[in-house]
């Protein structure tokens, strides 16, 4: 004599695995903007933090620090920077950039230096995501593979 059922029929297991399905499916988006958005704001937070120690090596010296290739970290900059800070993040790096203009920018004749900061990555994504998040208000240029933040215009 049968005193009740044991475990779940096929139809019942078939809609759950269905209803997780559609849920992961819905989920997965999600999460990855979400992983996107994070790795832009750090790269904005590290931007920020070394724009700042420019600025504060520039009260001192007089002086920007000099262009530097991407990944790598300004000599000047290093006593203004905490321990350890890298240039290299993840899915990205930074680049700092200091360009003379002896004949200006194509928009501004008489701006003499341009001085910025890179981010490089190869993930077009996390651009959208970064320029996104600097907004409207940023001085900022992109070319190919590359997000500049613009730190000082200057003759």
């Amino acid at each position: 004599m049968r005193t009740g059922r044991h475990g779940f029929t096929l139809v019942e297991l078939l809609i759950v695995v269905v209803l997780v399905g559609l849920i992961v499916r819905l989920a997965i988006p999600s999460y990855q903007r979400y992983v996107l958005t994070a790795r832009a704001a750090a790269a904005i937070s590290e931007i920020e933090t070394v724009r700042l120690a420019a600025y504060t090596y520039h009260s001192d010296a007089l002086e920007w620090p000099a262009d530097v290739d991407r990944g790598i970290v300004p000599p000047e900059l290093v006593p203004y920077l905490g321990d350890g800070f890298s240039f290299t993040g993840d899915h990205y790096m930074l680049d700092w950039d200091n360009w003379t203009l002896p004949d200006g920018s194509p928009s501004e004749p008489e701006t003499g230096v341009l001085v910025g900061i890179s981010m490089t990555t190869a993930d077009k994504r996390l651009g959208s995501a970064f320029v996104r998040l600097l907004g409207d208000g940023a001085a900022r240029a992109t070319i190919d593979e590359h997000y500049t933040l613009v730190v000082v215009a200057a003759d």
